[in-house]
């Protein structure tokens, strides 16, 4: 598909709205192996006045869920237990004394079904904005029941992918941020991704900043947001370009097999219908596997997730029948991504 082909004067426009001298964005569009459009506005560093360029490294917040499913589908193959993998009951791999653990599945944890409660203690924020992985899941044991019966609705869970995390380890026998570099970043030509480490900035890590309200910016990512350094719900940073390889390494079944792919782009469960979250809820839209699925009639399937952590945004989607990959990344969170999702898709025509 030739870029020529569409008129990209409606996303430059959008784009012109992002101040070289204040936070911006990446994106890039792709059909097939050709990229359509690719631009990089504003500032990664507002100390540093470092401009965001294709090497900046942006916090893909949930978009980094994909990952951690698609390492748990990685192990489904290979699995010899009593039953298939992703019906296998939680209480085969932790020791919680609740009953319900035993109700609850993998693929409940992977499709926002478990009915788990969202518990964690919120009364100190000290203890919320430093919070790690195996801190954030100490509330599971005192859990006396679940919202719901396991898969019977759809409620957004962050702590589930620290369990299927967890899991993967238990599989593996590895670590499971190795495992999915080894596995899954460096196969696919993830070259310039890693996972948020609290010790130190990576190379080309941006920052993200929200308005202060007199018309500056703060920073506000780690050390200022809760809950933002918890890994495997949202800790992946990352280049657009090398998120555009991800894509096509999904295409390509190169880092998962297709069938399990397709397993995760089929819709699970009805976002729209949930009495419980409005996270996302929408008209036609369910969850799958990791992913979010928006499937209007006589309408081309999009397959998509959307990621928020302090002041960055994250929004990558594909059109799988026709090849087409859409990477918006943000280090602030002042506008509209939803405005800038469907101007793409009007753009290239996509959707009516």
């Amino acid at each position: 598909m030739n870029a020529s082909a569409y008129d990209f004067s409606g996303l430059d426009s959008i784009m012109n709205r992002y101040s070289p001298d204040a936070p911006g964005a990446a994106i890039i569009i792709a059909q097939g192996d050709s990229i359509l459009y690719e631009r990089y506005a504003g500032l990664a560093d507002m100390s540093a006045r470092t401009p965001i360029g294709p090497d900046t490294r942006f916090c893909i917040a949930s978009c980094s869920k994909q990952f951690t499913v698609a390492a748990l589908l990685r192990q489904v193959s290979g699995y010899r237990g009593p039953m298939p993998l992703l019906d296998t009951p939680l209480s085969r791999f932790f020791d919680y004394e609740q009953p319900f653990w035993n109700d609850i599945t993998l693929r409940n944890l992977a499709n926002h079904t478990s009915g788990i409660p969202d518990s964690r203690p919120r009364t100190d924020r000290n203890w919320c904005v430093f919070a790690d992985e195996a801190q954030s899941l100490e509330y599971l044991p005192s859990v006396e029941s679940t919202t719901f019966g396991p898969g019977e609705y759809y409620d957004y869970l962050n702590p589930s992918f620290i369990l299927i995390a967890n899991v993967v380890e238990q599989l593996t026998g590895k670590d499971f941020y190795k495992y999915v570099t080894d596995s899954i970043f460096t196969p696919a030509g993830m070259t310039h991704t890693y996972y948020f480490d609290p010790g130190h900035d990576g190379p080309g890590q941006s920052h993200a900043y929200v308005p202060d309200g007199d018309g500056q910016w703060k920073e506000y990512d780690y050390g200022e947001e809760t809950f933002y350094a918890t890994r495997p719900d949202g800790g992946i940073y990352s280049t657009a370009r090398d998120l555009l390889a991800w894509e096509n390494a999904l295409r390509d079944a190169t880092v998962l097999d297709a069938s399990l792919r397709d397993l995760a782009y089929r819709p699970s469960v009805s976002v729209t219908d949930s009495p419980l979250c409005d996270y996302q809820r929408r008209p036609d839209t369910w969850y799958g596997l990791g992913w979010f699925i928006d499937h209007p009639a006589n309408q081309p399937k999009k397959v998509y997730h959307t990621g928020d952590n302090g002041g960055y945004q994250a929004y990558l989607a594909k059109y799988p029948e026709e090849d087409i990959k859409i990477i918006v990344l943000e280090n602030r969170n002042d506008f509209d991504r939803w405005e800038f999702a469907t101007a793409i898709d009007k753009t290239l025509r996509v959707r009516k």
